[in-house]
Parts: structure tokens; sequence; C-alpha cells
């Protein structure tokens, strides 16, 4: 018998907080557009335990995730393996990561002793609120609201939503984790205000339109390089182009909403479905980063140059190309201080695979190019949802193409080209291990 739980706890951080996002935001959070939350999803039959957390947050650490998967472990029994953290990636959350937009500033430890106590306490508020449950899994396709934004015809993007869908036995629906693969930025630099962004009115919409008792939350996909068509490179530096408005982040948050409300009645449900979770330790090979001082230098370098060019009356567009310049510098700096650590030129990373039936949860602690979500869907021998920025955070994971473009997406990963062929392998073997038994059985 089948059992599912919810939980929800606030997140929201303090007027006054450093927002997190944009490394050319300047001010602090001057007010609360929408609460921020951890939302958990506990599903548990008589073999296995699963947790599945959302934060609305930009993104948060390996160590944070082994600290509330421990705290969680420890109370309720369930394998820290079967615990997933991810983050819905807003720009307009508190800071809860330290990388290359505040290389030098500490995280509030008050804050983040706050966030970990919610998301733990979220976990245990889902667990203790089982029923007997009904669950399936399924997709629809929500149009509109992403682009590609490193193609001149926007192109490919991924519109599929990956949904669960949770029903009480009386078949009344309970629950809804949506699965979709886009940047939560419809919010620019210059927003002040603490928000979810579009997923947040996707969640809102899917509740209201269910009505009461309904908990719905969402999860991203393979958003490295999808968002509503703003150059990543301008927003880092602070250029604000038309749209990016709340009335915006509506419309498109209310479109993946109605796209799931829609889906829900094609998604079949079953009190017996099997679960299964597995995890692998993988070796990303980094890039080559210069050494340490080398870095260094060249930072300072681009400070000058950038210090010169402003005080000097020069055309807008040198002055943009000296600020994305020395941001560049800036994260290649922090990279290679970064990346010292690692002596054998790769970086670990964990890998996890959920299975709900037929259906994989792939978690990946990055900021994965669509092109290689779309890769692993149409290798995989079985459904494949991808969930980005989950279980820690490593930064952006191009295409092995990209690379040769160049821009900010590959300035701002830290892993080299060949990791591309190497998460196609260790998704192949997740799925595989998940549906050995079957494969023996045939």
């Amino acid at each position: 018998m089948l059992k599912a739980g919810f939980g929800k706890i606030s997140i929201t951080p303090s007027v006054g907080s450093p927002l997190a996002g944009f490394a050319a935001r300047e001010g602090v959070c001057e007010g609360i557009h929408d609460e921020l939350h951890s939302r958990a999803l506990v599903l548990e039959n008589e073999a296995i335990a699963v947790i599945i957390i959302s934060l609305d947050v930009l993104a948060v650490s390996e160590a944070l995730v082994k600290r509330v998967r421990d705290r969680i472990q420890s109370r309720l029994g369930i394998d820290a393996g079967s615990i997933l953290i991810a983050s819905t990636h807003t720009h307009a959350g508190p800071v809860t990561i330290k990388t290359f937009f505040n290389p030098d500033g500490s995280l509030d430890g008050e804050y983040m002793d706050r966030l970990a106590t919610a998301i733990e306490e979220s976990a245990i508020q889902a667990w203790e609120s089982r029923f007997p449950a009904r669950i399936g899994v399924g997709s629809g396709q929500a149009s509109g609201i992403g682009v590609n934004r490193r193609t001149p015809d926007k192109k490919p993007i991924d519109e599929e939503i990956g949904i669960i869908k949770v029903e009480d036995m009386g078949g009344r629906v309970r629950g809804v984790l949506m699965n979709y693969s886009c940047h939560p930025t419809v919010l620019g630099s210059d927003n002040l205000l603490a928000t979810g962004d579009f997923p947040y009115f996707a969640v809102d919409r899917v509740e209201k339109e269910i009505g009461s008792g309904c908990f719905a939350m969402f999860v991203n996909g393979t958003q490295g390089n999808i968002s509503m068509g703003h150059s990543s490179e301008l927003s880092a530096i602070g250029v604000i182009t038309p749209g990016r408005t709340f009335e915006h982040a509506e419309e498109l948050g209310s479109k993946l909403g109605q796209a799931t409300l829609d889906a829900l009645a094609n998604i079949e449900t079953k009190d017996s479905p099997t679960i299964g979770v597995a995890v692998s330790q993988a070796r990303f090979p980094l890039k080559d980063f210069p050494d340490i001082a080398t870095a260094a230098q060249n930072l300072i370098a681009a400070e000058k140059d950038l210090d010169h060019i402003s005080g000097d009356g020069a055309p807008i567009e040198s002055v943009m190309s000296a600020k994305s310049k020395r941001l560049y510098a800036s994260i290649t700096d922090f990279y290679a201080r970064e990346t010292s650590v690692f002596e054998d030129g790769h970086l670990p990373v964990e890998l996890q695979a959920v299975r709900i039936d037929d259906a994989v949860f792939l978690a990946v602690p990055a900021e994965v190019f669509v092109e290689i979500g779309l890769a692993i869907k149409q290798r995989a021998r079985h459904k494949v949802f991808i969930i980005g920025i989950a279980n820690g955070y490593i930064g952006y994971l191009p295409t092995e193409s990209a690379y040769a473009a160049d821009g900010y997406e590959v300035v701002s990963s830290k892993v080299s080209p060949a990791t591309e062929a190497v998460l196609y392998n260790e998704a192949k073997n997740l799925e595989g291990r998940l549906f050995a038994r079957e494969v023996e059985q045939a």
C-alpha cells in the first residue's frame, strides 16, 4: 500500500537581506512579493520511502544537502540517498551559496541554520501527514514560455512537463509535482522583491484550480540555456530589457500551471507503484584554468581597464564590453581558486535517480543545457525527466559543441567539454540499475 504526504515551510528572507542571482544587482531585499518555501513530497511503500524537496532559492551546496539529509535520516530512519533536494533557481531569493557573484561575501549563518531547519521540518511535516494514496507519472506540453537564448532560431527547447499526480483513495487530486526546463528569470537585476518568479504563479494556479487541500510544487529541468530570451551576458552586467515584470511572470506561470492541469486527466494512478532509488558518484573532468596568481592578475587588469574606460566618456558599447571582460575574469579567478584543490583534474559529483513505475527522475547538481536533456530522453529505454540544480551546485554543464562558441554559460562552467559524454554514460547506468530486475526476468 502506497502512502504519500506533503510539507511546506516558509524560507522567506528578511527585508534588508541580499538577494542572489545577479552579479550586477545593486541593493538588498526591499519587500516580499510572494512567500518562498521548502516543499516536500513523501512517497512510501512497504519497501522504500522517498522524499523529494523543492526549495525556492537559487541553489544550495552539497554540504548543506548532506547536513539536512543526515538530520532527516536521524529523525525518520530514511536513507540519505533516498532524499532529493532541488532548487527552483529563482534569481530573487536569499543568498544561499557562495559562488562567483559573491566571491568575497559570507553567508548569513543565522539564515542558513533557519533554512536547514525549514527543509528538515518540511520533510517531517510531509512524513507525519502521510495518507493512503494513488500516484501516476505523466507529461504535458507547455509552449510559449522559454526559448534557447544561445541560438539565432531560439531552438531547441524542451516543452515537456514532467508530472507526478497524487490522489487519495477516493480519486481526489491531492498533490502535483511539475518538472519543467526554464530559467526563473522573468524578473531582472533591478527587482528587489523576494519572489519565486514564474514557478510561484504556476504552483499558485494549480493549487487554486484544484481547490482546498491541494499541494503543488515545482522542480526545474535542463534550463542551462533556456530563458525568456534575455541575454544572459547582458543580464549579468545589469542591462534590463523590456518585459521583465511581475505581470509577465504571472502570464508565463499561469500558462505552465494551466498546461499541467490540462494533462492531469490523462495520467492514470495506482496504489502499488514500483519505487526505487539509485545513486552514483561520478567524476566530471574539469576545465583547464590558469594558476591562481595568473587568474588574480588577469582580474586586476580587467578591473583597471573597466575603470579607465568608464571614466573616459567611452561609447556604451565599449563600457559594456569592458564590464563583460571584467565579469569573465572574476568568474575565472573564482574557479581557478575553487578547483585548485582537485589535484587529479576531476570534480566528484553525486547523481541520483528516482524510479516511479516506468519513469525515472534523474537529479543532476548543475545547470544542464537542454540539448543534453533531450538527448538523454531520446536515448533512454524508459521515460526520463531530469531535475537540475539538485543535491548541490556545480554551475553550468554545456554541450561539447557549445564550448567553441564560448559565452557566459561556457565561461561559467567549471567542467570540460568531455563532461557531456560522462553524463550520458552515468544516466544510462543509473537507468539500467533501476530496471535491472525486469531485464533479468525478461
